[in-house]
């Protein structure tokens, strides 16, 4: 489904089903902000591939999330404070930049995935992140939903912002939980098994 997005360019990968705290100061994205609050929608987050978020018009990945304000707030630095919640991945098809600077892109919501079990060789993906969330208490529960599980694991855990934009690339989440684990062994966190 086509849909026109704000994007919100930045060096951290955000993924469905998380939440997101940021600063706002630069007074473009002051605006955004301001028009997400008043027309109740969404913008986009997407890493940057090549540049700096202050930048007007940096390289970004093709593939983001949309997100949701749920709370804001005055700093006491002057700034404004959000957070937000991840929903939904998209494609950007194409992109520019508006005259306040904002880029605003023509994007493709992908496919909502839906909820499934947690295959029993990846059951052990529900322990670690009980035992990573304990110190999150404001992150939701994505209880027995192996692709929120996922989603969560990759965005809590100290993984390189490559990977992390390479596991959400992934439309599938088997294999993206296939990825995730070769991972999780090649940095000795878990012991090798193969998954069925």
């Amino acid at each position: 489904m086509k849909a026109q997005l704000a994007l919100f360019p930045l060096n951290t990968v955000l993924l469905p089903g998380n939440r997101l705290s940021l600063k706002i100061f630069e007074p473009r994205y002051s605006d955004l902000i301001a028009e997400c609050l008043r027309d109740d929608r969404p913008f986009g987050v997407v890493l940057i591939r090549e540049g700096e978020e202050t930048d007007r018009q940096p390289q970004l990945f093709r593939t983001g999330t949309t997100a949701r304000i749920i709370d804001w707030q005055d700093r006491k630095d002057g700034l404004l404070g959000i957070s937000v919640f991840g929903e939904r991945r998209f494609r950007i098809l194409r992109q520019q930049p508006d005259a306040q600077g904002l880029l605003r892109a023509e994007v493709d919501l992908l496919p909502e995935e839906q909820p499934c079990a947690i295959p029993d060789p990846y059951r052990y993906m529900q322990e670690l992140l009980l035992h990573i969330s304990a110190s999150q208490p404001t992150q939701d529960d994505p209880g027995e939903d192996f692709n929120r599980i996922v989603f969560r694991l990759v965005f809590l855990l100290p993984l390189d912002n490559g990977l992390k934009q390479q596991l959400l690339e992934i439309d599938d989440c088997r294999e993206r939980a296939a990825v995730l684990h070769a991972e999780l062994i090649r940095l000795g966190v878990i012991q090798y098994v193969k998954p069925d």
